[in-house]
């Protein structure tokens, strides 16, 4: 009797070790199969962020069979939350660091963190403002100016735009809106008019409700409205602009509002190709995880790693989409 409860006694207590892991870790995966191998600890921005998603599935793909396993955790958008997760990696030993931070600002003491400890650092996808760390992304400022180019090309004179932003105080945010704008200016398409300028925070649902209120501000009736593209800071709230035009009768047929996201997401690739959206501008997931596969083989062998490494954009529109489904 006494051995058996012993025994109880032992296998509760694991449990509860387990669980308590699983509480401040979120979700999980295993890129290696082999345990004695490098260990990555990821703080994911969101788990409920599509394109970060891919991120995740796209290195787990990278790294199936190699000497590396990573374990994932959601972020949720929390600040805190990151710093936490970030600290119980490094308090496990990760042999590398790998954040998508929800705050540039924020996530500092988290490097810093791993900085004093030692353990290198990839931030992926959005920098952090100060701090020892390899940033492995892609450059925003070109996602937006690549969509200021294609507007400039194809809309005609005293057209009007409305823009869908992302999350306020996101530098990734700030760097696309630069860009579009940017592109316009140098293209001399001063006859552009962008009647509004609001914060979608990258969710498909928001941008939704912001487009039903655009379609009431802008429409002039009959399913017609006064603007001419929305351009928008992802593709999840360019999808959730075309489900908002498309329910108000406005999208009957495609090409009548001209659509363009950033992310390149099979959904918005598709959309692309049915001319409900006239571009994505592809952030390459895949080429992501490959450069932070390279970078990770270089960090664990004691070698330099840049400190920039980027993945370019590629514009995709009604033109070359085939080359991309």
């Amino acid at each position: 009797m006494k051995k058996f409860v012993r025994i109880l006694v032992l296998c509760l207590t694991l449990a509860l070790m387990v669980s308590l892991f699983a509480g401040c870790g979120g979700s999980s995966g295993s890129g290696g199969s082999d345990s004695s191998g490098y260990q990555l600890g990821f703080v994911n921005l969101a788990d409920t962020d599509v394109f970060c998603m891919s991120r995740e599935t796209a290195l787990t793909a990278v790294l199936e069979g190699t000497e590396f396993s990573v374990s994932f955790t959601d972020g949720n958008n929390d600040n805190q939350k990151q710093i936490d997760q970030a600290n119980a990696f490094l308090s496990k030993g990760v042999d590398v660091l790998i954040m998508i931070p929800a705050n540039s600002e924020a996530i500092v003491p988290a490097i810093e963190a791993a900085n004093n400890k030692g353990t290198p650092v990839i931030c992926l996808g959005i920098p952090a403002s100060s701090g020892d760390y390899t940033y492995i992304g892609s450059d925003d400022y070109e996602a937006g100016h690549m969509q200021g180019e294609y507007m400039a090309s194809v809309l005609e004179e005293n057209a009007s735009i409305l823009y869908c932003a992302g999350t306020a105080g996101l530098q990734n945010a700030a760097d696309r809106r630069e860009g579009f704008n940017a592109a316009l200016a140098e293209a001399g398409r001063t006859d552009i008019t962008i009647l509004a300028d609001q914060d979608g925070d990258y969710v498909k649902d928001e941008a939704m409700r912001i487009c039903d209120a655009w379609i009431q501000t802008y429409g002039t009736g009959s399913g017609t409205v006064s603007f001419d593209a929305i351009v928008c800071a992802n593709d999840q709230m360019a999808l959730g602009c075309m489900e908002s035009l498309r329910g108000a009768g406005v999208l009957t047929s495609a090409g009548e509002v001209l659509i363009s996201g950033v992310d390149g997401t099979d959904e918005a690739i598709q959309a692309v190709a049915e001319g409900y959206m006239a571009q994505t501008v592809l952030q390459d997931a895949p080429g992501q995880a490959e450069a932070v596969y390279a970078a990770i083989q270089k960090m664990v062998a004691g070698e330099s790693v840049e400190s920039r490494i980027i993945v370019p954009f590629q514009s995709i529109t009604a033109e070359n989409v085939g080359d991309y489904q």
